[in-house]
């Protein structure tokens, strides 16, 4: 069996908009248009325009293009191929794009947030027994039809596969079964939004809090926002496979990361030595959401993950191989694991995360 037969044979979408018809239109701005104008060329393929939500449309220019009104573009260009180019999970936003999907041919290209690798022929057929594996180790079948229609999407880009995929983040979060008395890692805390969510869906009722963000005025805003919480501990940290210093660019929100050509530093920690170290009890639930560095995170936390087999709610879409690179890792590190995949509302891709009990 081949990977490309559990996608039902579909044209990966980059050697589709090869030979379409129909001019390519950008809808959206920034720097995702940037990288998705970048990931064209590498196929000698270009925009034939751009536009954007009429709120957002001032008669400026985008790489050379006049940036449109979408009544605009349809009066250029009419039937169009539409390339989505921005990333968002706002129900108003995701209800126009739905709805453009009606009037046009959409598509929302994976791009990864970290690393180069697009999930093409090369790619799959470079990984074809990883991912393959990857399809056995899911422990229900939601897991294994969001993995397929997951992977169908990151092939196509077709946003039809992410919406066949979509589940409640509570629904997901509820499958670990929280208890009152928790003790709860948040790492890549952000402002405590997730900190947040864990204390909804547990009434307030937990043992301790612990959150890592190594952003300066992200974790600023965490501390205003959790810091009167009782038995919270905020560190100013990122986690990483070892304790040390770390090249990261600060970016005061959730693109954050620890990058090789960053100007920054950042003091990083391992949680098995944060386990050992100051936490005063081991994390029961541990939240991973570290902007690309989830595997690094999961190979510091070996020692932590063998004998405790904490709670897990991880991200898995940073990376292109983050989909199959992650749960096999978690298997191997221990094999007592149970895993589920979800994927919660969000265009691009974003927001796919395995759970682990």
């Amino acid at each position: 069996m081949t990977v490309q037969s559990v996608w039902r044979e579909e044209e990966p979408l980059f050697a589709r908009l090869r030979h379409q018809k129909k001019p390519l239109v950008l809808y959206g701005m920034g720097d995702g248009a940037d990288k998705l104008i970048s990931a064209l060329a590498q196929y000698d393929l270009r925009p034939a325009g751009i536009f954007a939500s009429d709120e957002f449309v001032r008669g400026q220019n985008f790489h050379g293009l006049p940036v449109l009104t979408y009544a605009q573009a349809k009066e250029r260009f009419g039937a169009m191929c539409v390339l989505v180019s921005f990333g968002t999970e706002r129900p108003e936003v995701l209800a126009r794009i739905r709805a453009l999907t009606q009037e046009q041919e959409v598509y929302a290209p994976h791009l990864p947030l970290f690393g180069g690798a697009l999930f093409d022929e090369a790619f799959t057929a470079a990984h074809n027994s990883e991912l393959l594996a990857a399809a056995d180790v899911w422990a229900d079948e939601l897991s294994r039809q969001v993995y397929e229609n997951y992977l169908a999407y990151l092939w196509t880009g077709k946003p039809q596969y992410l919406w066949a995929a979509e589940s409640p983040r509570d629904a997901a979060w509820r499958l670990l079964n929280l208890q009152e008395d928790e003790v709860y890692l948040d790492l890549g805390a952000y402002d405590g939004d997730t900190v947040r969510d864990f204390l909804r869906l547990t009434d307030g009722r937990y043992q301790e809090i612990w959150a890592l963000e190594p952003d300066p005025k992200n974790y600023c805003k965490l501390v205003i926002n959790c810091g009167n919480l009782r038995d919270f501990h905020a560190l100013p940290l990122a986690i990483w496979s070892q304790d040390g210093s770390l090249p990261f660019a600060g970016r005061s929100g959730r693109n954050s990361a620890i990058k090789a050509d960053a100007k920054g530093k950042t003091a990083a920690v391992s949680l098995d030595g944060l386990w050992r170290g100051d936490m005063t009890a081991p994390p029961t639930m541990i939240k991973f959401d570290v902007e690309g560095a989830e595997e690094q995170a999961l190979l510091g936390a070996a020692k932590l993950l063998a004998a405790r087999k904490s709670k897990l709610a991880l991200a898995a879409y940073h990376r292109t191989e983050d989909i199959y690179r992650l749960p096999l890792l978690l298997m191997q590190m221990n094999p007592a694991y149970r895993l589920y995949l979800r994927h919660h509302p969000y265009i691009p891709g974003w927001e796919t995360n395995i759970y682990a009990l």
